[in-house]
């Protein structure tokens, strides 16, 4: 009876040691006021456990430029890398834009291809500080930067930065009173977030303002999903090849 107690003890003190929330913890560095503020905001998103599962998302918007017209977008953005792929569509218009780091950053716009090294580095400074793959990182107790409080000119916000590992502030949240994202911030733009809505288990700003209203976006839909990304989205397209 003793040695089966002793397995016991054991099984139960591996489950706590595996468990995400656990191992999460243990995994996250920084300030742990500014860890707490985090995986609140991610609770108010859908909960750690959704997030933890998420591999990718699908989001459609429709953008309101305030020097053209309105169009509608389609993104798939992989939560587990550096990947995306969008496609942007109008009565005049049709741009497709990816970036990945087996095929770098490609566009066609209205049919004229186009490869950016300088889009493609920009990219990939900003994508591991997306508030999505924040989410999900922190979920599965993955995230590599340093997590820290920051100072917001906001009364009632709270600010979370993030540190590259040059020490840099590579991206920042501000969450208001309900913990919910509020500002979304790298050196590269800015955005502030209007009301939480709700996409299946998911919960998301339904809308956003960038950079002083020179764009503003509104979410239309949105769907996670546990299966990877098809790598064969990053690829150049046949015919620009």
């Amino acid at each position: 009876m003793i040695w089966k107690k002793k397995i016991t003890q054991c099984l139960f003190l591996a489950m706590i040691l595996c468990s995400p929330q656990t191992w999460s913890q243990k995994s996250l560095q920084g300030d742990e006021e500014a860890i707490t503020h985090l995986k609140e905001m991610i609770r108010t998103m859908g909960g750690l456990e959704l997030w933890g599962r998420l591999s990718q998302l699908r989001f459609q918007h429709k953008w309101y430029p305030i020097n053209r017209g309105s169009y509608i977008e389609d993104e798939i953005i992989d939560l587990t890398g550096p990947r995306s792929w969008v496609r942007m569509k109008s009565e005049d218009f049709e741009r497709y834009r990816a970036y990945s780091p087996e095929h770098g950053y490609w566009s066609i716009h209205n049919g004229t291809f186009s490869q950016s090294e300088e889009s493609y580095q920009n990219a990939l400074k900003r994508a591991p500080f997306n508030i999505y793959r924040i989410a999900h990182s922190v979920a599965k107790g993955e995230f590599p930067f340093e997590i820290k409080m920051g100072e917001t000119d906001i009364p009632t916000g709270v600010k979370i930065e993030f540190l590259t590992t040059e020490g840099d502030v590579g991206g920042s949240v501000v969450l208001n009173g309900k913990s919910e994202p509020l500002v979304w911030e790298t050196p590269q733009f800015r955005y502030t977030f209007g009301p939480m809505k709700k996409f299946g288990n998911l919960s998301v700003p339904n809308w956003a303002v960038y950079d002083q209203g020179s764009f503003r976006y509104e979410m239309i839909d949105l769907v996670g999903d546990s299966n990877p990304v098809d790598s064969r989205l990053f690829q150049v397209p046949v015919g620009y090849q």
